[in-house]
């Protein structure tokens, strides 16, 4: 990899349905088409927010709802306005959330859209 002379910053790899990371904090999480993979996406929210430092951001990219995506393995995109009551339930606040991009045959074959999500701690 590239240095690129980035201070205090740091990449992680683990399973967060799994692993918990008490010691970890986190000033900006970035999540990039992650959370439709993911089963308990409230769970894994409410281990985020834990991990995000007072004033910290969690920023999601992904899929808005698609009822056309039918699967077995991921989640077939998000209601941006349900997926921010849920995070405000957890204690997210100040979300702010819009779709940015239009794509033909992007999302398992089909048209899709895709939206990014900033909330803080």
């Amino acid at each position: 990899m590239t240095d690129l002379h980035i201070q205090n910053a740091d990449t992680l790899c683990f399973d967060f349905e799994k692993e918990g990371l008490t010691d970890l904090h986190a000033d900006y999480i970035f999540m990039a088409q992650v959370l439709l993979h993911i089963h308990d996406v409230e769970f894994v929210l409410s281990r985020l927010f834990d991990v995000l430092n007072e004033g910290g951001h969690l920023l999601i990219v992904d899929f808005n709802k698609n009822e056309k995506v039918v699967s077995d393995i991921v989640h077939n995109g998000f209601n941006q306005e349900e997926l921010a009551d849920v995070m405000t339930k957890i204690g997210y606040r100040g979300i702010q959330s819009k779709t940015f991009y239009n794509g033909s045959k992007i999302f398992m074959g089909q048209d899709a859209s895709m939206f990014i999500l900033d909330s803080r701690k």
